[in-house]
């Protein structure tokens, strides 16, 4: 598997906090995106997903997770949209093609490249929709960049 180790710089978000089922993040990326556009936000990249709940276990029921995206401006917060800064991060950064069915398995070499290489992984993954059901009717083509917070030990 290709990897990096990237600084994710400081940035401004709109966030949508949620526990529910994972079945709910097309409905959650379909507001977020409809909130930027809306209010005629510029954004960099595209949507992604924090999740706070284990990976494995998001598919089982309840998960806590956040969706985000990155905007260039103050905004205002509207409904369940709020606007945050997230401080400057450093990532173990892979990706992921195809269906969400196995990406547990990008995941398992991600954390054996964090281990042969001693980083700590030091808060919760983060998975950026390149290409994925917002953008994209083919989930075989799906492309997920799965970013784990680390430290170097």
């Amino acid at each position: 598997m290709d990897y990096e180790v990237k600084v994710i710089p400081e940035q401004k978000l709109g966030v949508i906090n949620y526990k529910g089922p994972i079945s709910d993040l097309d409905i959650l990326v379909s507001k977020l995106m409809g909130w930027v556009d809306a209010e005629e936000i510029e954004y960099e990249g595209e949507p992604f997903v924090v999740y706070f709940s284990p990976r494995h276990e998001v598919n089982k029921g309840d998960a806590v997770y956040d969706v985000s995206i990155v905007i260039n401006e103050d905004a205002d917060e509207k409904d369940m949209i709020r606007v945050v800064d997230m401080i400057e991060n450093k990532v173990l950064s892979g990706v992921h093609v195809g269906p969400a069915d196995n990406i547990l398995d990008t995941y398992a070499e991600l954390v054996e490249i964090a281990q042969e290489n001693h980083y700590d992984i030091i808060g919760s993954p983060k998975e950026v929709l390149i290409k994925n059901f917002h953008n994209c009717d083919d989930e075989s083509e799906f492309i997920t960049e799965i970013q784990l917070p680390i430290i170097e030990m």
